[in-house]
């Protein structure tokens, strides 16, 4: 008997601010000793780039396995040709290490109602749980049209995990997009095999960061808007404020277009990081500093940026809904993506005279 009882709730990792991707990365990151607060409240970041129609976001300057200077967690897809294979060597690997994540899909989560959302991509955590059972940590939560998700965190039989780790290949290029830079680094992630479809990722090395020091640096990066691995840079993102110039040609060009609106939830991402930030920064400290220098930054964050965002996220999805019924977009959405450029400019300067 499936004990799946007990919704998420707030639980200690933010599943409200963060996508799926990363409230698992955040998970795994806590469980091995890095902090994961400031591995991502410390990062207000974003890359873009075309890949001929396609739009790809980069969301973080320093990769969630770290840049192996400031710390390091080495990650590796693994595969199986069987559910019952797979979940020996989930359950096994989360005993080992604590944790394991496992790479799933929507339509295959008890606990998650798809409705007549499209199928994606969705990662969560494996914990050791009682004898024959492990713990699911699931704890994304959002709301869409079909209401509030509220996550899961409760046990299963271990026998049964493997078949959530089913991972066919998204359904669409900006969801394997997402899928290949959800932690920012620059693997070719994931490699999706109709031979080995049940998928994880599997904890291989690690080198836990001196909290010291750690929200400097990462903020410091912030302020330039630099991509710390040289690697991800050689993959030509546009950063800083170039990448709202491209985003607004790449808009006003495709106003009209439904295809444009499948990046709605790269925008929604890009907006729950800067309300990540905004809670984050509360806990950040400065050498030589008191909290209330990145207080007051992470009220302005709050009060006036996450707003602006959220105003973008809101006219980019009332743009697909009219697009999708044949009515014609309004342009209020390229108004709203010049304020939050300018206002992310602004945030860089405030940062950097804090720093």
């Amino acid at each position: 008997m499936h004990e799946m009882t007990r919704p998420a709730g707030t639980g200690e990792v933010r599943g409200d601010l963060l996508s799926c991707y990363s409230t698992a990365a955040a998970g795994l990151l806590r469980a091995i000793g890095v902090p994961d607060v400031l591995a991502f409240g410390t990062q207000l970041f974003l890359g873009v780039r075309r890949s001929g129609s396609l739009m790809e976001f980069l969301h973080y300057h320093t990769p969630l396995t770290g840049d192996g200077e400031l710390y390091r967690v080495d990650l590796h897809r693994r595969g199986a040709a069987a559910p019952g294979e797979a979940a020996d060597a989930i359950v096994r690997h989360a005993h080992e290490t604590g944790a394991a994540i496992v790479t799933g899909r929507t339509t295959h989560l008890p606990w998650i109602e798809t409705g007549d959302a499209e199928p994606a991509p969705h990662w969560f955590l494996v914990r050791p749980g009682p004898p024959g059972r492990v713990e699911v940590d699931d704890r994304f939560l959002w709301t869409d049209d079909a209401g509030l998700h509220p996550g899961f965190v409760g046990t299963v039989p271990a026998a049964e995990v493997g078949a959530y780790a089913w991972s066919p290949p998204p359904p669409g290029p900006e969801q394997a997009s997402r899928e290949r830079w959800a932690l920012g680094d620059r693997r070719d992630r994931p490699p999706w095999s109709p031979e080995r479809p049940w998928q994880w990722l599997e904890l291989t090395g690690r080198r836990v960061p001196d909290t010291a020091g750690f929200a400097a640096v990462m903020l410091t990066r912030t302020a330039t808007a630099r991509i710390a691995d040289p690697e991800v840079a050689a993959h030509g993102w546009a950063c800083g404020r170039a990448a709202f110039d491209v985003l607004r040609e790449w808009l006003e060009k495709g106003l009209a277009d439904p295809a444009t609106y499948r990046h709605n939830n790269d925008f929604w991402v890009a907006s729950r990081n800067r309300k990540m930030v905004a809670a984050s920064l509360r806990h950040a400290r400065l050498p030589g500093q008191g909290p209330e220098a990145l207080e007051e930054l992470s009220d302005w964050v709050g009060s006036t940026l996450v707003p602006a965002w959220t105003a973008l996220v809101r006219a980019l999805h009332y743009n697909a809904r009219r697009v999708t019924t044949g009515g014609r977009p309004r342009p209020n959405a390229l108004t709203a993506l010049h304020a939050v450029a300018d206002l992310e400019d602004d945030f860089r300067t405030r940062l950097g005279d804090v720093l």
